[in-house]
Parts: structure tokens; C-alpha cells; sequence
């Protein structure tokens, strides 16, 4: 049932059509199941493909160019377009076109709410950005102009009450979520066809890491991988398939796999759903990068045993997660994690989807905006 006269204006700040990296995917996603309950209508630049698979409208508005930033930019679009759909409530996603929400909501007396998807300072000093004390005073600044920021873990949550004096009346956590509602039905032989495919064994464990891999956090979990999952599984090597995902990965990085026994490179994997079912266990040795791993999220969602390290379990709600999920940041108990969590049958508890399913995220968000 749509909330009475509810209707939601986003800042998206950059291209999210065809969604394809976690924040992208993050935006449509949410937006999607927000249309589903209410008016939504989503404010990007104009190189956006159109919307039309999706609940919410989209308004191509800004330029691609860097000037999009400059507070104010597209000023008179975005109030018409908040009148013209009697705007109850703005999202601005991401900090950097804080100031022109907090004068729209100003000027149409409405609460705006900041949508934070990561620390953005932290996460640039993480990278080794020199200008991230910058930023750490500008996202600040974001944060206590906003009549509330919507966290993607309760980590940055903690962080930023830290140490941005953040009031926990603002801070409210709303995740990454799922697609899917429930367990997902594994049907017979999907195994078989890949291997089929790939010249793959179906008979051996398969292990997997997806990501974008010219992200320097996701290049260094592959060679962690090759450097120390691989020589660690020993003799039980044999036991397993090891295969990289994505698109990017380094020349070197493509060498080297291509050189080791056990592990494949794929590439782009162009039938996600039907991978992810062939799989057994997710890697993840992320040991950089704030926010929570939107990999991590659609493994525990598709039901699959994952390993992680504590980065890259960041954000997940363990308790959710039931037995799916073993973190550690030793080197040696990951490999010998991943041997152990090999043997069990994985069965995600049903609170996970109640937590991560984005009809529910977006049921809370409404209920956070007042709409």
C-alpha cells in the first residue's frame, strides 16, 4: 500500500544506468523497491540509460562533466522537478552535492537525508589520497547539515558518531541488500554446464572471488589468493576449483593464473545467477575499502559458505548469517577455514532476508523519511 503523500527527490551524482559496480547497483536497487511503495523520482547526469525496467523515475539533468559539482549546479531543474511531484522528502547520495540538497530542502521546507555508502574520507585515505583530510571536513560538514544520514553498516555508523559527533538520532543504518526474498531453488545439472564450459571438474569444491578487478582492494585479494590460498590448501588443492571473476584484472594477474594449476580466470560472468548456484565457497581477503562487500551480500543471499576476512566482513550482521560465514584475518586459519566450512551443508537463516531484502530496506528508509 503506497504511504500517503509520500514521494521522494534523490541526488544521484553519477551514472547508475546499467547498474554494474556496488554503488550503482546500491542506488537502482533501492530506488526500485522505493518505487514500488511511493513516488520516487531520481535526479542523475545525463548519460544514464533509460529506466525503463525500473519503478522510479529518472530525470537525465546533469552534465557529465566535473562542473556538476559546483553547488547550485541545475539549481531551477531540480526545484521544478521536486514540485512538480510534490517532494516530501530529498536523498542525496554521496556527500558532494550536499549543499545544493540542504538549499532545496530549505527552500521547499522538507527534510533532506544524506546517504552514505562509505566513509568517503577514510576511504580515500585507505587508497593513500592526499586530499582526504579535505574531504573528512567537507563530508563533516554534509553530515551535520542533513536532517539524517542513511549508513550502509553499522560500522561507518559507529565511525562517524566517533568521530564526526554525529547524533545518534541521526544515524540510521540501512544495508545493501538482496533481490532475492527467500533461499533461491537450486535446480539439477547447473554445475555440469559450466564445467561443461569452462572445462572445469564438477566433482571438486569450487571456490570463487567476483569483483571489479582493477579496484586495487579486489586486485590485492586475487594475489592473496594465488600467494597464499593456493600453496596453503596443500594436497587438499586437489579437492577444489579456484575461479576469479570480473572484469579488469592485470595483465600480470591474468599471467600468473594462467600458469598456476587450480585456478581459472573467467572474466565477465555473463549468467551471474546461474554461476553463483554452480559455486560452493566465496573468498573474501578484502583487507581495505570501507563499507560493506556487495559480493559478500549476494553470496550469503544465493545460500553459499563464504570465508572472509574481518574488512571484508564489515557491515554483515553475523548473527544473520547463521554458520555460512567464517572471518579471520590469520592467513592460516583462512586456508584452514575454507577446508573446514568445505564439509558443511550451507543453510542461511530466514532472518537474513528480513534484514536484506530491499523490499524491507525500503520499507525502513519510508518510515526514516516520514513519508
Amino acid at each position: 500500500m503506497e504511504p500517503k503523500n509520500c514521494s521522494i527527490l534523490t541526488i544521484a551524482p553519477y551514472r547508475i544506468l546499467p547498474p554494474r559496480n556496488g554503488g550503482q547497483l546500491s542506488i537502482t536497487y533501492l530506488h526500485h523497491y522505493l518505487g514500488m511503495a511511493c513516488s520516487t523520482n531520481v535526479v542523475s547526469t545525463k548519460d544514464n540509460d533509460p529506466a525503463d525496467n525500473y519503478s522510479f523515475q529518472l530525470h537525465p539533468v546533469f552534465n557529465t562533466s566535473a562542473t556538476r559539482y559546483v553547488p547550485f549546479n541545475q539549481f531551477q531543474k531540480l526545484s521544478s522537478i521536486a514540485k512538480a511531484y510534490d517532494a516530501t522528502s530529498i536523498i542525496c547520495e554521496h556527500p558532494y552535492m550536499a549543499i545544493t540538497a540542504a538549499a532545496l530542502a530549505r527552500k521547499l521546507k522538507i527534510n533532506w537525508y544524506l546517504r552514505s555508502q562509505n566513509i568517503e574520507s577514510e576511504r580515500f585515505r585507505q587508497l593513500g589520497k592526499p586530499w582526504w583530510k579535505m574531504l573528512a571536513l567537507y563530508e563533516r560538514y554534509a553530515m551535520e547539515l542533513s536532517n539524517g544520514v542513511l549508513f550502509i553498516t553499522q560500522e561507518d555508523a559507529d565511525w562517524a558518531m566517533r568521530n564526526y559527533r554525529i547524533p545518534a538520532s541521526k544515524a540510521h543504518v540501512v544495508p545493501f541488500g538482496t533481490t532475492l526474498a527467500a533461499k533461491p531453488e537450486m535446480t539439477s545439472g547447473r554445475k555440469e554446464k559450466i564445467a561443461q564450459e569452462l572445462n572445469l571438474d564438477a566433482n571438486k569444491k569450487w571456490i570463487y572471488f567476483l569483483g571489479v578487478l582493477d579496484y586495487k582492494p579486489n586486485e590485492d585479494a586475487v594475489r592473496f589468493i594465488l600467494d597464499h590460498v593456493l600453496p596453503g590448501l596443500g594436497e587438499d588443492a586437489s579437492n577444489y576449483e579456484v575461479l576469479i571473476g570480473g572484469k579488469g584484472l592485470s595483465e600480470e594477474l591474468q599471467q600468473r593464473i594462467a600458469r598456476t594449476e587450480g585456478i581459472n580466470y573467467l572474466g565477465f560472468v555473463p549468467d551471474l545467477d546461474l554461476f553463483l548456484k554452480a559455486c560452493d565457497i566465496m573468498v573474501n581477503p578484502i583487507l581495505s575499502g570501507g563499507g560493506i562487500k556487495t559480493k559478500l551480500v549476494e553470496a550469503l543471499a544465493y545460500n553459499k559458505l563464504v570465508v572472509s576476512t574481518e574488512n571484508g566482513a564489515a557491515g554483515i550482521i553475523r548473527s544473520a548469517c547463521g554458520n555460512n560465514m567464517k572471518v579471520t584475518n590469520d592467513w592460516k586459519a583462512f586456508v584452514d577455514a575454507i577446508k573446514s566450512i568445505s564439509t558443511q551443508v550451507p543453510d542461511i537463516a530466514d532472518d537474513f532476508y528480513k534484514t536484506y531484502f530491499w523490499g524491507n530496506i525500503a520499507r525502513k528508509v519510508i518510515s526514516i523519511v516520514h513519508c
